[in-house]
């Protein structure tokens, strides 16, 4: 977790900011190759995955928001920063890409039942639909490894929910591009193997949204860190000599900030001065690897039957 290139949460932001940019212009290279592909190829399953490179548009651009509103400054009103805005970003990610798949799954539904009721199907697709969503797989699989490895480096909700719209886009194009390829082969009824991908891709949209908009809800109603996280500020809080029984501890994260309190033990003879050099040792400790923009609280108490 320890990474000196965001120490701050300027840097930080500025990295997720530049990757995000990146995904705006191969958005929106992939959005206009895909409807052209789609159109000329005749493949319902390609516009679908148009539509859905369409929202990374705005999931995009939610992203971009969030982190600037992210970086205001703490203030009398916000003392632990604007740091949710990144969450509240990603939660709207989320709702984007639910809408996204319902719709994606209503327009399949339709075609299925014109099928069914009046013996109507949709135009064969040829392989230019296959292969315009293979290109798509590959591009937004790089975008989504690049994203990710950022996201994790930076804490960043917003960046980390935007990077698996970009893994979803991968594997509808997936389900595209075997969709549309067995459609433009087998021909006949089997072109509905081309909406059945499409079904598909919405499906997994919505179980993907629901994970991301989960996630924010509990970091918006102030979950705390992970179990190994928790484990780690225990290990790092030990490792300070004149140090014991670290205890109390609470931890959540507003946005890319990690907020710690806890208390621990020391000498019952030791000096204020001492007690608070420990103190400056333990948020020092902590702060090196969850940032320097880390707000850590801590209560030194004296030990128990010295």
């Amino acid at each position: 977790m320890k990474t000196s290139a965001y120490d701050t949460l300027e840097s930080r932001t500025a990295r997720a900011n530049r990757v995000t940019w990146w995904s705006v212009v191969v958005n929106a290279v992939l959005v206009l190759a895909k409807v052209v592909a789609g159109i000329l190829g005749h493949s319902s399953a390609l516009i679908a995955d148009a539509l859905h490179s369409v929202s990374d548009f705005a999931t995009d651009f939610a992203v971009l928001i969030g982190m600037r509103l992210a970086q205001r400054p703490q203030d009398g009103d916000h003392p632990y920063g604007h740091g949710k805005y990144e969450t509240l970003a990603a939660a709207i990610v989320g709702i984007v890409l639910a809408v996204v798949g319902g719709g994606i799954l209503v327009h399949t539904g339709e075609v299925f039942v014109a099928a069914w009721k009046e013996e109507i199907y949709p135009v064969r697709p040829s392989v230019l639909a296959c292969w315009a969503a293979v290109f798509s797989c590959v591009v937004k699989e790089v975008l989504y490894q690049v994203s990710v490895d950022v996201a994790k480096k930076t804490q960043n909700d917003a960046l980390y929910a935007n990077a698996w719209h970009h893994r979803s886009d991968a594997l509808s194009s997936v389900g595209t591009a075997l969709g549309a390829g067995a459609a433009a082969v087998l021909g006949g009824q089997w072109v509905l193997l081309d909406a059945l991908s499409a079904a598909v891709v919405g499906g997994i949209l919505l179980k993907i949204a629901f994970d991301i908009v989960r996630d924010s809800l509990d970091k918006l109603m102030e979950q705390g860190m992970s179990i190994e996280e928790n484990r780690q500020i225990y290990e790092l809080v030990h490792a300070v000599p004149g140090i014991s029984e670290p205890h109390h501890l609470r931890s959540r994260r507003v946005g890319a900030v990690a907020v710690i309190e806890l208390h621990f033990r020391v000498h019952p003879e030791m000096t204020v001065r001492e007690g608070h050099n420990l103190a400056t040792q333990v948020e020092q400790s902590l702060r090196t690897v969850f940032g320097m923009d880390a707000i850590v609280t801590v209560h030194v108490e004296p030990q128990k039957g010295v």
